[in-house]
């Protein structure tokens, strides 16, 4: 593993402490180790373990007792528990309350590595700080993201957010929001389709007390798919992003449109569903306004590409959802293997719509590979669609590497120009339009 997973054994016997201490040492975990309840509850909040494995029966405080404390502090944390009386019902009380997991001893070694291995894999790394508190994660990949989130916030840039559709740009850019020194300023969220372009030009208006830039100044401004801006909005924006840039250069002179904006003082975080990159080739997009927007660009990858966070996710929605029901084994396994063209928020609707639609407390494979046909079906487009969108894309990206060379670019495609300048003609592309850019 490529960072040992620290793990907390609680157990008043110091026979067993060491036994099992050993055994997870020597399988590559950290462990750490406390001979008591109160003890373990102190090591917790010192150290943040990722799991818990503790001994049922112990003194003033027992196994249970313990594990309550530590889910009113931590409710994803996976504890394991073990005891010498185990029986059926207490084990069935404790997995009914949330407990990961419950061993007898004697147990074989072997079956409580599986069992650790099983709960490290759904363990979110612990972090007791509020701003990340919606973004939950075991992904290396978006605890990078988070640690660049957090240097966009702390030093109020201004952001582009990349990512499909349901992977979490919203919830990035509130967390963003609370974690900067603007947390106590307005966050305005603008939806850029869900407006006409005359009444979007109008919100983007600085002398408009109701506009959103008004309302977010010494806050933020969330505009989500900036890439539908209009022409006229777009320059807009570009007039106010430049003027708080240059407010503080004596030798710049504000044109009166611009005066209100020199005075208003927002974070700008700016939200597209893909890269701007063929808006900017086709001219739907300004380049200056692109370069301004992405002075720091974050890119939020799909649920297809942090699968590792689909457990922890799912428990999380379920337990919003439904508190007390769990998802059987064999149902975690169908959502790691499933296809997320909705991403984080497709995954949120089946598991709500799994936790209402059964009546007991284990969700069965079966309830959740229904749940994921239905919803997967109403996701998906027609395959013509995708093959079009993605021949557009490819088309795109060819003109733009070889500066709206027809013969050069038809060589690389392994198609003769007649047939190549069709496929251009079919969507609508110039490639003029590209030398122009690029030459």
């Amino acid at each position: 593993m490529a960072q040992a997973a620290r793990i907390l054994i609680v157990d008043d016997d110091p026979d067993m402490l060491h036994l099992i201490s050993l055994r997870l040492s020597a399988a590559g975990y950290q462990v750490s180790a406390a001979d008591s309840g109160e003890a373990a509850l102190l090591s917790f909040s010192e150290q943040r373990p990722q799991m818990v494995i503790t001994d049922l029966r112990m003194g003033k405080m027992d196994g249970l007792t313990l594990f309550e404390h530590l889910q009113a502090e931590a409710p994803t944390l996976p504890v394991i528990i073990l005891t010498a009386h185990g029986t059926i019902p207490d084990a069935v009380a404790a997995t009914r309350r949330g407990v990961f997991s419950f061993l007898t001893k004697p147990f074989d070694g072997q079956e409580l590595l599986r069992r650790v291995a099983d709960g490290i894999r759904l363990s979110p790394k612990l972090d007791t700080a509020n701003w990340r508190s919606s973004l939950i994660t075991v992904s290396i990949r978006m605890e990078e993201l988070l640690r660049q989130a957090r240097r966009v916030a702390e030093e109020s840039r201004t952001t582009l957010l990349i990512g499909p559709g349901g992977a979490g740009k919203t919830t990035l850019a509130r967390a963003i929001h609370q974690a900067g020194p603007r947390s106590m300023q307005p966050f305005v969220s603008l939806s850029c389709t869900d407006y006409p372009a005359a009444e979007l030009e109008e919100i983007l208006n600085p002398n408009n007390p109701l506009g959103a830039w008004t309302q977010a100044n010494g806050g933020v401004l969330y505009l989500q798919d900036v890439g539908a801006l209009s022409p006229i909005a777009q320059g807009r924006l570009l007039t106010l992003l430049m003027a708080q840039l240059q407010s503080d250069d004596p030798f710049y002179r504000l044109e009166s449109s611009v005066q209100k904006a020199n005075s208003t003082n927002v974070q700008v975080i700016a939200a597209s569903p893909r890269p701007l990159d063929a808006s900017i080739a086709e001219g739907r997009f300004r380049s200056e306004l692109y370069y301004l927007l992405s002075r720091t660009t974050l890119y939020v990858p799909p649920l297809s590409e942090r699968c590792e966070d689909i457990p922890i996710l799912a428990a999380h929605f379920l337990g919003n959802a439904s508190p007390g029901k769990t998802l059987a084994p064999d149902a975690i396994l169908a959502l790691e293997e499933g296809n997320w063209p909705g991403n984080v928020r497709q995954l949120k609707n089946i598991i709500e719509q799994v936790s209402t639609g059964n009546l007991t407390e284990i969700i069965s494979e079966m309830a959740v590979r229904r749940a994921m046909r239905d919803v997967e079906g109403e996701s998906l487009i027609a395959l013509d669609d995708a093959r079009r969108d993605f021949e557009r894309v490819y088309l795109i990206r060819l003109l733009q590497n070889t500066a709206g060379n027809v013969s050069q670019a038809a060589r690389i495609a392994q198609r003769n120009r007649t047939e190549f300048y069709k496929l251009l003609a079919r969507h609508e592309l110039d490639p003029v339009n590209f030398k122009q850019r690029f030459k």
